[in-house]
């Protein structure tokens, strides 16, 4: 089935599902989307798509002003950014992510049966819900899903070390897509790293977009390695 093409406005339709999952501020200044990720920081991250290069180095030029802020430039699959492992000074931190989309259409709308041994808890909070695995008290997995406009938006899938390979990753995932079709959605996305693709590609998602992460020199030791499968407060 035919889902939709890499845009500015898909791109800011992740950026916006994405930021919420967080608690991050968000904001959409022409092409260029921002998120602060820490209110009483600087530490701003602006997404592009496809910009040309005098936007590039304008949005370049204001992220090389300090450590704490990322640029992340999210393209066609192996589009040529500037042809360069550095844009305007900036280092290439990650260009190991895609941004991917699936049809709902495709999707389960039933819950998937919960793993023997595990129970599941959900929270719902102002336009996404967080979905956690347990087993006994030990969080096990988590995941959260947003809603925006048409889209459904899956973010920080999470499987804690001691119960991966268990297919807590698959279940987790299905489990939000059912959440979403409580909503009239027609579409998912997410940013998976090279680690969680191929259980995507299996669940039916397809590469839709490259994401190159660039950050001040330096800044590579404090990145977080993903936008979308780390959970701070179960993998520390």
């Amino acid at each position: 089935m035919m889902t939709s093409e890499l845009s500015d406005s898909l791109v800011q339709t992740w950026v916006t599902g994405w930021a919420r999952t967080h608690g991050y501020e968000v904001r959409h200044e022409g092409a260029v989307h921002s998120a602060l990720m820490g209110s009483d920081s600087g530490e701003w991250e602006y997404v592009v798509f496809d910009p040309e290069e005098t936007e590039l180095r304008k949005v370049a030029a204001a992220v090389a002003k300090s450590p704490e802020r990322l640029l992340t430039v999210i393209a066609e699959p192996d589009a040529d950014i500037m042809g360069t492992q550095e844009v305007n000074g900036l280092e290439l931190i990650s260009d190991e992510e895609k941004l991917m989309v699936v049809n709902m259409e495709t999707q389960d709308v039933e819950d998937p049966i919960t793993p023997e041994t595990y129970t599941t808890s959900r929270e719902d909070f102002e336009g996404w819900t967080l979905f956690t695995v347990h087993q006994g008290e030990n969080v096990a997995a988590r995941g959260r899903m947003a809603v925006v406009d048409d889209y459904s938006i899956l973010d920080r899938i999470y499987t804690s070390p001691d119960y991966r390979r268990q297919g807590l990753g698959t279940f987790v995932t299905r489990a939000l897509l059912a959440i979403a079709h409580e909503h009239d959605v027609s579409e998912g996305l997410l940013v998976a790293n090279a680690e969680g693709q191929e259980l995507y590609e299996y669940l039916g998602w397809t590469h839709l977009g490259d994401v190159h992460v660039f950050g001040a020199p330096g800044a590579t030791d404090r990145r977080r390695p993903s936008h979308s499968q780390i959970d701070e407060e179960i993998s520390q």
